[in-house]
């Protein structure tokens, strides 16, 4: 190694205080550094030097980033290889290797991204439905079934939920009433019903209700998707209801779509609502009865609730007060 100061070929490496402005953050630390023994001025050190850097990197990232030692966590808790989840959060295999190996740092918005999927698991199938057509039909439903499985072991039971209430504008201000929800999905289901259009008709129910009540009527919280709004958690719900034997879930192939259609098992309780509730649930049930999945989704699209909330984000059921064509 030769010294670009005085060409010297002698050096020598000791302690040395890197202080690097970083994204505005000032990071400081002590490592070896190499140093010309004749002028005493850096000598470039590639090892060295590197690893000071990528050390700066990682001070960053646990200060205010997110540590790379995370982000392998979390890929690795949903079993999901290195390109899968890259695709899932939008950004190219390299780039996430190198977010995982510390050399580079993560933007704001996986910051954030990654952030709200370690606290809602529920995001990312949320990602991985909204982006379907970035995969085979093979890849998605493999990746799905990862997801799912992550879920149903490391999520609490919606039964026991129902004791943990804080009242919302998320949740129309109502506590969890699973009976309420398994009895929603019975009704709309009698004769038969596709997933998407069935998420659709509980959303309308619910924010038509608190519209004219001031309270939801099965106390569910619903995110926006690319599809509409769909209740936070759906397929914990549906899984729990299939496993109860409440409905069953067929499966339909056309023109290499999948379909997913939910069928009640069991009658509707209308004991369980109030007569405000059972009409809002006819009224919807009558209103969408002509639509498929793609008319109400396209339908639901124009709503505020869709239209102003975040991608991924609880809709408030302030925007209850917007919805005025179906009534």
């Amino acid at each position: 190694m030769k010294c670009d100061n005085c060409s010297c070929t002698e050096s020598y490496i000791k302690d040395y205080k890197h202080d690097f402005n970083i994204r505005g953050k000032e990071i400081s630390f002590i490592s070896k550094r190499r140093f010309c023994k004749k002028c005493n001025n850096f000598v470039y050190d590639k090892e060295l030097d590197n690893k000071a850097s990528e050390k700066a990197i990682e001070i960053y990232n646990d200060k205010y980033g997110i540590p790379k030692e995370k982000i392998k966590l979390l890929r690795n808790k949903y079993n999901l290889s290195q390109e899968q989840f890259s695709k899932i959060i939008g950004c190219a295999k390299k780039t996430l290797i190198s977010y995982e190996k510390g050399t580079a740092l993560p933007n704001d918005n996986y910051v954030i991204l990654i952030n709200s999927i370690e606290k809602e698991p529920d995001i990312i199938e949320l990602l991985l439905d909204s982006n379907k057509d970035k995969y085979s039909e093979s890849e998605y439903k493999k990746i799905k079934n990862k997801i799912l499985k992550f879920i149903e072991n490391n999520s609490i039971s919606l039964q026991k939920e129902e004791d943990i209430f804080k009242p919302s504008e998320y949740n129309g201000y109502t506590k969890l009433d699973f009976n309420k929800v398994i009895n929603t999905i019975l009704y709309f289901a009698e004769e038969g019903i596709l997933k998407t259009k069935l998420m659709k008709e509980m959303f309308y129910a619910d924010f038509i209700n608190y519209k004219h009540t001031g309270k939801s009527i099965t106390g569910l919280k619903y995110a926006k998707i690319n599809y509409g709004p769909v209740p936070d958690e759906k397929d914990k719900i549906i899984s729990e209801c299939i496993s109860n034997k409440y409905i069953e879930e067929e499966i339909e192939y056309k023109n290499d779509y999948e379909y997913h259609k939910i069928i009640s098992l069991k009658k509707f309780d209308s004991k369980l609502f109030d007569s405000k509730e059972v009409e809002v649930l006819k009224r919807v049930k009558e209103y969408f009865k002509k639509f498929n999945s793609k008319d109400i989704t396209e339908f639901s699209h124009e709503e505020k609730a869709f239209t102003e909330t975040k991608f991924a984000k609880n809709i408030s059921y302030d925007y209850a007060f917007d919805i005025n064509r179906i009534d």
